[in-house]
């Protein structure tokens, strides 16, 4: 993998973003103080900068190791150097060919992405930690917990008044399937969702299965706009160290997604049904599809609607 081809891992702005993000910063240091114990040897997937390495340090671990993919590491040693840290070294590897000189205590990683799934780490950091965890070793996170709701995102997040409107005398609405298929980060207001919010799936990061089939269904209130779900997720980084991305929650850089649906005016007895798919191809990049109706008070379906994301220039449906 060229260093063009990492992404944001490259991306020094990111970095800073989320060591801004103080919310999250405030529970990885929580996990690190829950999980490091004197004279652990730990280690830090996906180190980036290194500072949670050298937060395991401070908690009193013997050794530390910080293990990234991203060139990032070749600054975060100098930090190391420069801050004159023993006892953490920064290895510029990608976690599956990684050697270390034995089994650890500890192994925590914030592997976190968009929709939780984004970051693209599960299946090798599960192999990781079968390969270099101790059998009474400890880990983090423990549990990802995924929500969805419905919201109105017309003041937040919907390009979709843009493509139906008349453009130099042109109908633009053939864009508009692909422009339904799309799964928008944003920060959702929450104000503008609509019942409840609904857990549909729990799991293990290191233990993730293979696909999702996650499924939900609300009963609405008259009167108010829907055209679009929320998704978020809930994290327990450690035992007692739970945060959560919720629209309710203090703001984090993950925000929230949407995945649009059919715009509706909402009758009395309105519900909406939703199925979401989610699969992985080799390099763990997540694919998500979606579908589902408005079921009506005397039980029919309107609306009905199908999405798949990740290929925008599709011309099917």
């Amino acid at each position: 993998m060229s260093d063009d081809e990492k992404g944001h891992y490259v991306h020094l702005g990111y970095h800073k973003w989320m060591l801004m993000d103080e919310a999250r910063m405030e529970a990885l240091e929580a996990m690190v103080a829950e999980l490091v114990q004197p004279g652990d040897v730990v280690v830090d997937v996906g180190t980036g900068t290194g500072i949670l390495a050298v937060l395991a340090k401070r908690a009193g671990a013997s050794r530390v190791y910080g293990i990234d993919a991203s060139p990032i590491v070749r600054l975060s040693r100098r930090m190391v150097e420069a801050n004159e840290i023993e006892g953490v070294e920064l290895i510029e590897s990608d976690m599956a060919l990684a050697m270390l000189p034995g089994k650890v205590d500890v192994i925590f990683s914030e592997c976190l992405g968009n929709l939780a799934f984004g970051d693209r780490m599960f299946r090798k950091l599960g192999d990781f930690a079968q390969r270099w965890l101790k059998p009474d070793g400890r880990r983090g996170p423990a549990e990802v917990r995924l929500y969805v709701q419905p919201t109105d995102c017309r003041l937040f997040g919907d390009p979709r008044p843009f493509w139906r409107r008349p453009y130099k005398d042109l109908d633009l609405s053939p864009f508009l399937p692909a422009v339904e298929s799309q799964v928008s980060v944003v920060d959702v207001v929450s104000s503008f969702l609509h019942s409840e919010p609904q857990l549909v799936a729990s799991f293990d990061p290191f233990d993730c299965p293979d696909s999702f089939e996650l499924e939900a269904s609300w009963e609405l209130p008259e009167g108010k706009t829907c055209n679009a779900v929320a998704f978020w997720f809930e994290v327990d980084w450690a035992p007692g160290v739970t945060m959560s991305t919720s629209p309710s929650a203090p703001s984090t850089h993950w925000a929230q997604a949407i995945l649009r649906v059919p715009e509706r005016t909402l009758l009395e007895g309105d519900r909406l049904d939703l199925r979401i798919g989610v699969t992985f191809d080799d390099e763990e990049t997540p694919y998500y599809e979606w579908s589902g109706g408005y079921r009506t008070a005397d039980g029919g379906v309107d609306q009905p609607f199908s999405r798949k994301a990740n290929d925008p220039y599709s011309v099917d449906g």
